[in-house]
């Protein structure tokens, strides 16, 4: 039995993108170092191309059916709790992590982190939705994979 939707996984999505956009936002104020800054700003332009990307998915897949009951709040708090503790969630942690990426090689490692983040969790979260589903979490898997791969040819 499926415990989560894609519309769910979309919606999950579209959070990781838009705490991504913040860090690298807040990312490139910090910075001191023009490139440095550059390569924040494009990478939270990457960040709402993505959450644009999940956005049009969303409008292709079903709505979300109500909740299954206990085993649904079980995974619930499972991925709540890996949401909590991916790199960039929430403004705070976005900006005390910006804070420490002033050089560039920093930066990538960092990017490339959440990015990492991002793919185990979605890993995760497509053996939890029905099997109809689960094409729509392979795109959003390699299309985080293409942002990893950029980030490393960076590196």
């Amino acid at each position: 039995m499926a415990i989560f939707t894609a519309a769910q996984a979309l919606e999950m999505a579209m959070e990781i993108e838009q705490n991504g956009e913040i860090f690298y936002k807040k990312a490139a104020e910090q910075s001191d170092d023009p490139a440095t800054q550059a390569l924040f700003e494009d990478l939270a332009q990457q960040e709402m191309a993505h959450y644009e990307t999940f956005q049009r998915l969303a409008g292709d897949v079903e709505r979300a059916p109500g909740k299954p009951g206990e085993k649904y709040d079980q995974y619930e708090m499972y991925l709540n709790v890996a949401l909590e503790n991916a790199l960039f969630t929430g403004p705070e942690k976005a900006l005390a992590l910006a804070k420490k990426a002033a050089d560039r090689e920093t930066a990538l490692r960092a990017a490339m982190g959440f990015e990492k983040d991002t793919l185990l969790f979605f890993y995760d979260l497509r053996d939890m939705v029905s099997e109809k589903d689960q094409e729509t979490i392979s795109t959003i898997i390699r299309e985080e994979k293409r942002h990893l791969r950029r980030l490393s040819k960076l590196l």
